[in-house]
């Protein structure tokens, strides 16, 4: 994937009659690294790139040489092979896409949910699994940092208490845990009070999937805790409820079938 951001910079400095050593003044940093970058031997900082953008009138986007449509069908074509390989188990190739994608698209919020997910499912020692665990959960911390898109959020908040426990962070993954709103406090439930008529029938049963996994989730629970059988063949029961409401989730289904056969 080729980046001209070295030939842009190089064009909008000589546009405005700038020299090298005047662009690495303002921006505090060595002409070296100007001459660098220009020469395609490297890149700006991602932290740099408003500041350079800011300096040269134009935005980063534009410092990237892309129009709006070639921006968003250079996105969609990105999000498209890392689903594509994220099916195939291509692990590796999504974790080097992704690197690739975020200097295109630096912070973007979905690119890091997906490096962070493609690093937890790499291969290796337990050494390197390890490491790249930890740096998933540097690139959660991340989003919980700069995404203000509540949808990103819930999902890192949640898969953050993961990590956090897998990498034997029990404080920190409790600590997480605390932050993500409790069931009642849920989307579908406030969307099932004001909406009417088809869409009202849409939310409430794709909130069946949901609440299938949690019914069985928690009542597993209760059985280990109490030690207790019955309480999967009660979790049954209510999938078959459920089954019926919705006789095409293949989740449910699914799921009932997998808890048929834990009972038998």
């Amino acid at each position: 994937m080729n980046i001209p951001i070295g030939e842009n910079i190089r064009r909008l400095r000589r546009e405005r009659n700038l020299t090298q050593e005047e662009t690495a003044a303002h921006l505090g940093i060595s002409f070296q690294s100007v001459s660098k970058w220009e020469r395609g031997d490297g890149y700006p900082d991602i932290t740099m790139l408003p500041a350079l953008a800011n300096y040269f009138g134009v935005s980063v986007d534009e410092l990237f040489g892309m129009s709006v449509t070639e921006k968003k069908s250079k996105y969609d074509e990105i999000n498209r092979r890392w689903d594509e390989n994220n099916r195939a188990g291509l692990h590796p190739e999504n974790v080097s896409l992704m690197r690739r994608s975020l200097k295109y698209f630096p912070n973007d919020a979905l690119l890091l949910v997906q490096l962070s997910t493609s690093l937890e499912k790499l291969d290796g020692t337990q050494e390197e699994k390890m490491k790249n665990l930890r740096e998933s959960i540097a690139l959660q911390e991340q989003i919980l940092r700069c995404c203000e898109d509540s949808e990103v959020r819930g999902a890192t908040l949640y898969n953050i208490c993961h990590a956090y426990w897998k990498a034997g962070e029990r404080e920190k993954a409790l600590e997480y845990a605390e932050k993500l709103p409790n069931l009642f406090k849920a989307r579908e439930n406030a969307l099932v009070y004001f909406l009417t008529g088809e869409e009202k029938h849409k939310v409430a049963k794709e909130a069946l999937t949901p609440i299938a996994w949690i019914i069985v989730h928690h009542l597993n629970a209760l059985g280990e805790t109490e030690n207790n059988a019955d309480y999967q063949k009660r979790a049954l029961k209510i999938l078959d409820i459920l089954s019926e409401c919705d006789r095409e989730n293949d989740y449910i289904i699914s799921l009932r079938r997998q808890l048929s056969g834990d009972i038998e």
